[in-house]
């Protein structure tokens, strides 16, 4: 069975008065089956494309792992993610997100847009479901 490891380390020494430092290692198991991809989204909010189909990971609800990362390194390009109709993140250049989907539905998608639909954003990303 294939796993993917997670690990949260936060540190900061001038955010509080004490400095901060927390690490959380986390082993989750998951399908040997993942998705990885690499595209350039010129969609524009109006449009946006789908990244994540829900019907190719629904089955009475799973948990998807979907990391996402803008890979420009151009300021003020940005990649917005919307699960159904909610935006949940805005990523700037060099930023990622590793989010725990829960796929309630067949309908609801992964969706992304950019700010730059002449040229487009380049996105990496992943997605494996969660095994029990």
């Amino acid at each position: 069975m294939a796993s993917i490891v997670t690990r949260l380390s936060i540190r900061s020494k001038n955010l509080f008065a004490n400095s901060l430092s927390a690490r959380h290692d986390k082993v989750h198991s998951v399908d040997a089956d993942a998705d990885r991809r690499i595209k350039t989204i010129k969609a524009a909010s109006g449009s946006p494309f789908t990244l994540i189909d829900a019907t190719d990971y629904f089955a009475s609800g799973e948990t998807v792992f979907v990391f996402i990362k803008n890979t420009t390194t151009v300021a003020s390009k940005f990649i917005f993610v919307k699960i159904g109709s909610q935006v949940i993140a805005k990523l700037k250049p060099g930023a990622y997100a590793l989010i725990p989907w829960f796929v309630a539905d067949g309908s609801t998608d992964l969706l992304v847009y950019s700010n730059d639909a002449s040229n487009g954003v380049k996105v990496e990303y992943f997605a494996v479901k969660e095994t029990t």
